[in-house]
């Protein structure tokens, strides 16, 4: 009976040493992928979210809604999800706002086309059904 206490008392130790070291390499693991590129590498990556400009000027511009602008719009917008899925999910709120601050750079958008933008790219995410889910909070200068 002592044998089989201490035998069971072993594997249960064996047990416990097997499930740590899962657990430690696991975790290292994540940490270093999160590390393998800062979110402006990641934005970079991405060409700047080109895409994710393209659908939100398209859907600032709105106006005449052809078709071939209908399927334009759409094949944009899939590409810019699939833009925003490639970037890690702390990074997606960051590059949002700089891809708005670069937009709003390059193309000189003024006051209402400004605010409209922040707020389209705001949605991004809850559109394209990505985290976070409830939209970014970007910090629009209105």
């Amino acid at each position: 009976m002592a044998k089989l206490v201490i035998l069971l008392s072993a594997f249960a130790v064996l047990l416990l040493v097997a499930n740590a070291s899962i657990y430690r390499t696991t975790v290292e693991f994540e940490e270093e992928s999160s590390r393998g590129q800062s979110c402006q590498e990641q934005f970079e990556r991405q060409q700047r979210f080109r895409n994710c400009q393209r659908y939100v000027q398209q859907e600032i511009q709105g106006g005449r809604r052809l078709s071939s602008d209908v399927n334009q719009r759409q094949q944009c917008f899939k590409q810019c999800c699939q833009e925003l899925q490639e970037v890690d999910r702390r990074c997606r709120c960051q590059n949002l706002e700089q891809m708005v601050r670069h937009q709003q750079q390059q193309r000189q958008l003024r006051g209402e086309e400004v605010e409209e933008f922040y707020e389209t790219a705001s949605e991004l995410p809850r559109l394209c059904n990505i985290s976070p889910s409830q939209g970014c909070q970007l910090s629009s200068p209105y």
